[in-house]
């Protein structure tokens, strides 16, 4: 036992003061070489021959001015950016001042520090107790959701306008577009922006041209931007469109007529959120761009709270609250933005602990969204699913891009994915890709329109898929095509019920017409009012050979003056 202590030798001495004479000694020394330190740097400051303070301070806000025209911060305490350059105003000065300067180098310097710290850790201190941890429920209410049932509010489009060109797909027809016009082509290129909205109605995405290059730009800056490119998202035609009057204000122009430049001198102190061009109805291009706000403490909750409507012809420039906002924008609230607070609504509803350990109720939107066009606005759409991601949705938000207004379909349906690989699943030999879908009104029922591209980027082919059944699909080559072949499969309506009749009729006269793809026989009856409507592929071979004087046997139901041929002809 002895043997494993001879290595340490304790010596505890509890009456004997500890040996304080080398601290003080030291703290002594390191008061006396701070204060030796201050008053050399006194000395020193006395003896500077530098510039006049306010030559300094002139020189140190031309610097500050310039770097404000550069990076275009907001003024605006709630605004991040604004801390970064206030403190980068203090370090100038004080670089500055050291360099030319004949001001007391410490004590400004002293002042300094406390500012920057001051500035440093206010908007994290701040900015800590707006989190969502302590405001959850304010978090959670930053976009009201009202309950809409699907097939009352999202009425059935016409097949000419049901929207299937995405941003990626748009490029490349526009840059088509483009290419064929040489004087153009030389000289400007698309920004490639592209926007979605209406015009008259109709989805287009939109995309002002933009100069080539320094040396394009000032060829031709004093006559502006003559063209934008408009694709219809229904047909997937593009079109170079002469503007009423050129824009002279734009993304692609430089130092005051540049879009963000010019709208940050008339409104230094508003914080500015995405700038989408926008052509009104009578072809005038405009550039809206988002006002943000903080709704939650000082530095949380980011919102829009109007938008700035811009002329790019003339530079004039008109902020909206946003209710007040003109009938003709589509597009105000930034689209991530609404995710991210339809995702705050999903998580934080019970409760930030909910969100963490329990998670009832807590949901998200699906990893992906796209744009319907409903009573002439813009509506993002996007699935809902739990916080479990089992393939599946609960139903579907509906978002207006103008003025936030928001609705949930409470749907039980496959996602978004699951309906993709279901369309690819029909046509997997051609490798197509699909694009994420549109989410449309057919015979009351949530369906995904799909459109299936090539390695050209562009639709092809087009698939339905019932949301909530998304086994039942059904592809073709166009919109048109795939939405009459679901309506036949879907459609029980002409099946023969309690009245349904059998007739043998006698033709009179017969025309067939190609609708896309599909050859529809009209049947006029010799001493018969009713027209007998069918397809080659409901009626059968025969029907190709029939002709007038032809006995035909019929079997339907008669409604509004029109019989719908179920069954086979058998002529004569």
């Amino acid at each position: 036992m002895d043997s494993g202590n001879k290595g340490f030798n304790f010596n505890f001495d509890f009456g004997k003061r500890p040996n304080t004479e080398n601290i003080h000694k030291g703290s002594k020394g390191f008061k006396q070489a701070f204060s030796d330190f201050k008053q050399d740097m006194k000395i020193r400051d006395n003896n500077r021959k530098g510039s006049n303070p306010f030559k300094v301070i002139l020189l140190t806000l031309v610097i500050m001015f310039i770097l404000f025209f550069v990076t275009l911060p907001a003024l605006n305490f709630m605004a991040p950016e604004f801390y970064s350059f206030l403190i980068a105003g203090i370090i100038l000065f004080n670089v500055l001042n050291l360099i030319f300067g004949k001001m007391p180098v410490f004590k400004i310097g002293s002042i300094s520090a406390i500012l920057v710290g001051v500035l440093l850790l206010a908007p994290i201190v701040i900015g800590f107790f707006a989190q969502p941890i302590f405001r959850a429920k304010a978090y959670s209410t930053l976009i009201p959701v009202s309950d809409a049932n699907f097939a009352e509010t999202v009425t059935e489009i016409s097949y000419d306008k049901v929207p299937v060109v995405d941003r990626e797909a748009a490029a490349i027809i526009g840059a088509r577009q483009m290419g064929s016009v040489q004087e153009v082509v030389s000289q400007f290129e698309i920004n490639e922006n592209y926007t979605q909205i209406n015009i008259k109605g109709v989805p287009v995405r939109v995309s002002p041209l933009a100069y080539s290059d320094l040396i394009k730009y000032f060829l031709n800056f004093r006559n502006g931007i003559p063209y934008y490119v408009k694709v219809d998202m229904a047909t997937q035609e593009a079109d170079l469109i002469k503007l009423v009057s050129p824009l002279k204000y734009s993304k692609s122009d430089i130092l005051m007529r540049d879009i963000i430049r010019h709208n940050r001198f008339k409104y230094p102190t508003k914080m500015f959120g995405e700038t989408n061009f926008e052509v009104d109805d009578e072809g005038n291009g405009f550039y809206i761009t988002s006002v943000l706000t903080k709704r939650i403490g000082f530095f949380g909750g980011t919102d829009v709270k109007g938008a700035i409507v811009t002329n790019g012809s003339t530079g004039e420039s008109n902020y909206y609250d946003v209710a007040d906002v003109p009938h003709w924008v589509d597009r105000v609230y930034p689209a991530d933005l609404i995710i991210q607070q339809l995702d705050y609504r999903g998580s934080y509803s019970d409760g930030f602990i909910n969100s963490i350990i329990g998670q009832r109720n807590v949901t998200r939107t699906t990893r992906g969204y796209n744009y319907v066009p409903l009573n002439d606005d813009i509506y993002l759409f996007t699935g809902v699913t739990s916080i479990r991601s089992d393939s599946s949705n609960l139903g579907f938000y509906f978002v207006n891009l103008r003025t936030k207004d928001a609705m949930f379909f409470s749907v039980p349906s496959a996602d978004e994915f699951s309906a993709m690989n279901s369309a690819t699943g029909q046509i997997q030999e051609k490798n197509y890709v699909p694009a994420f879908p549109v989410l449309l009104n057919i015979k009351d029922r949530p369906t995904y329109l799909i459109g299936l591209k090539d390695a050209s980027g562009l639709a092809k082919m087009f698939a339905l898929v019932d949301a909530e059944n998304y086994q039942k699909v059904e592809v073709g080559n166009t919109v048109q095509e795939v939405i009459n072949q679901y309506y036949m499969r879907t459609d029980t309506s002409n099946l023969p019920g309690e009245d349904a009749n059998e007739l043998t009729i006698k033709i009179e006269e017969i025309q067939s017409v190609v609708i896309d793809g599909n050859t529809i026989y009209y049947i006029k009856a010799a001493g018969d009012d009713v027209v007998y409507v069918g397809t080659a592929k409901t009626l059968g071979a025969p029907i190709v050979f029939a002709k007038p004087g032809d006995s035909l046997k019929v079997f339907g139901n008669p409604r509004n003056n029109q019989f719908d041929i179920l069954l086979n002809f058998q002529s004569n």
